[in-house]
């Protein structure tokens, strides 16, 4: 398994860690571009996501998403 800050994929392909800036413009293009309407936060163990993680989901990324889809006259 690659380490979580070595590579911004995984050997599956699956997007790691990020900057809010880099989770915005995945998720804004997975929206516009691929039809994705929701989106589930999972913690790398299966577990509950940390504090920190899902603060920054919360408070930065989702309404960042929101705004930038909103920009191209859809809804998020």
């Amino acid at each position: 398994m690659l380490s979580y800050s070595a590579a911004p994929h995984d050997r599956d392909g699956r997007w790691l860690g990020g900057s809010v800036a880099q989770w915005t413009d995945e998720l804004t293009d997975a929206v516009l571009n691929h039809g994705a309407c929701g989106f589930t936060l999972f913690a790398p163990d299966h577990g509950t996501p940390d504090p920190t993680t899902l603060s920054r989901w919360a408070r930065d990324i989702a309404p960042a998403v929101r705004e930038a889809v909103a920009k191209e006259g859809l809804t998020a």
